[in-house]
Parts: structure tokens; sequence; C-alpha cells
């Protein structure tokens, strides 16, 4: 969580913002990505088949981001009538999203072991500059963690959720749809009692921790 409104905190935030930026862009571009290539081809229409970041903030959700550490993207509206097998391309495009976190956080820590193993990240701590770009890989790496690990929560709204609903037997799919009415107030409680946290805080040291055996290999 930031606070904003001291100048550390203000400072800290801005140094996160392209990190923050990029992490968003590419978990709702691979939902949108993977939606299109599954036949869904209003991602085009939608706007949503692109990098840009101001494609994929949702204003609220960046709000609560700054201000209390949790929030979201614009949600990806996919059209699954177009999809071959529906249920199956409602999975692999809620899948989409969290594994390109995960993808990312690795793509950032491979990057931050070439530049341990270069010299480039000595060099780059002794300068204002260098410092800020080594915090912002590091950021980057815990970043996509939490988002991967957060939104794999096998409950409405997160991705995860979809991904259970697909393998789930079909007596136990109407659970399911009656959580989805309460998706509102499932986001409500964890933003308030901070019990996502307590929940994926373990989860997430335990994935950092296997990431940090690259960077030590």
């Amino acid at each position: 969580m930031f606070n904003i409104f001291s100048r550390e905190g203000l400072i800290s935030f801005l140094y996160f913002l392209p990190v923050l930026l990029v992490c968003l862009s590419i978990h709702e571009y691979a939902h949108a990505f993977v939606a299109y290539k599954l036949g869904d081809k209003s991602q085009k229409a939608y706007g949503r088949m692109t990098m840009n970041p101001f494609a994929h903030i949702d204003i609220w959700g960046f709000i609560c981001i700054a201000l209390l550490g949790f929030g979201w993207g614009k949600p990806v509206i996919v059209d699954d009538r177009n999809f071959k097998n529906r249920a199956r391309g409602n999975m692999l495009t809620a899948l989409a999203g969290p594994v390109a976190n995960f993808i990312l956080a690795i793509i950032f820590t491979i990057i931050l072991k070439i530049c341990m193993m270069t010299g480039v990240v000595d060099m780059a701590i002794s300068t204002t500059t260098g410092n800020i770009l080594t915090n912002m890989l590091v950021l980057g790496i815990q970043f996509n963690v939490v988002f991967f690990i957060f939104n794999m929560l096998p409950i409405p709204p997160f991705d995860g959720s979809k991904v259970l609903f697909y393998f789930l037997p079909t007596k136990f799919k109407g659970i399911m749809y009656s959580l989805e009415k309460y998706s509102f107030y499932i986001i409500l409680i964890f933003l308030i009692t901070g019990i996502g946290g307590y929940i994926i805080t373990p989860i997430v040291n335990l994935t950092l921790r296997l990431l940090n055996l690259i960077l030590f290999l």
C-alpha cells in the first residue's frame, strides 16, 4: 500500500507506476489476444488488441491500487458465442491473463539474473537512475507474482473461478453460479478486511523464493 499523500509514498508510487502499467496491460491484453485467437473478433472493435495501457485501465481500479494497494484493470468483455467450444474458450481466456503475469515475472527474473552476472546491477546501484531501474525490475517480479496468484483465486470474480468452473463436476457448477451474484461483495470484503493478503501472502512468498533460485544458481 502506498501513502501517496506523503513525499516518500508518492515517490515510491511513481517508481512503481511504469511497472504497474506494463503488468496490467500484459494481463488484459493476454485475455483479449486469446479470446481473439479463439474466434472472438469483437476484441478489435472494443480496442483491446493493443498494449496501450490506457485501453486497459479502469479508473476506479487504478485509484484503489494507489490508495489501498489492491485494484483491477478494465475487464475484457468476451462474446463466447464465437468460440467453437464455449466452456473451453472461457477457461483459456480467463487463464491467459494470470499466466501472462507469471511468464513476465520469470522474464524479469532472468533479466535481473543477467544484470547480476554481467555486473550491471553492481554498477547500476551506484547511480540514482540505475538504482531506480533495478528497483523497478524487482517490483516487476513481485507485482506480477502477486497479480498471478491473486487472479488465480478460485472464487468469483477472479479468473481462477472461471478456470475452476471448467473442471468442476456439473453438480457443483450451480454453487459457482450462485457465488457470482455476490462478486461485488466479495471484492468489498477483500478491500475492507485485507483477507486477500492473509490468503495469498504465504503463496506469494513461496513463489518468490522459488524465483530467487534462478538468481542464485
